[in-house]
């Protein structure tokens, strides 16, 4: 009986470290995409100035993300998005054409980081 409880408490403490790491994810990739999406409507809109320091910001968020990311993430997914920010940000010092599209990348990469974090039952198990 004894295992039983332990091995009940053991599952419950994984899903419930599943839920909540997809929450967090989840969270961090929509405040990242929002700030993507807003510098490229100020790069759009011609306010290269405040579209660098939005890639900055987004540059030291990602920063403090990716370590704990990594625990909970496989590598490969945050490889490409650690080099689309390190050249977004350049490209906006730059004030480089090539920066609207590489946000709108660099957008949809988080987008699938957050939805291949929703917690489902071949996840967690």
């Amino acid at each position: 009986m004894t295992r039983l409880k332990i091995s009940i408490f053991v599952i419950l403490v994984l899903v419930g470290m599943s839920v909540f790491q997809s929450m967090w994810i989840s969270k961090s990739c929509i405040s990242l995409m929002n700030q993507t999406s807003q510098a490229e409507d100020l790069f759009r809109n011609g306010n290269t100035a405040k579209s660098e320091e939005i890639t900055a910001e987004l540059q030291k968020k990602w920063k403090k993300f990716r370590v704990p990311a990594s625990v909970f993430v496989r590598n490969n997914k945050l490889t490409e998005l650690d080099r689309l920010i390190a050249r977004v940000h350049h490209l906006a010092e730059n004030e480089s054409d090539e920066l609207p599209s590489e946000l709108t990348e660099l957008y949809h990469l988080l987008e699938l980081l957050k939805n291949s974090e929703i917690p489902r039952v071949t996840s967690i198990f």
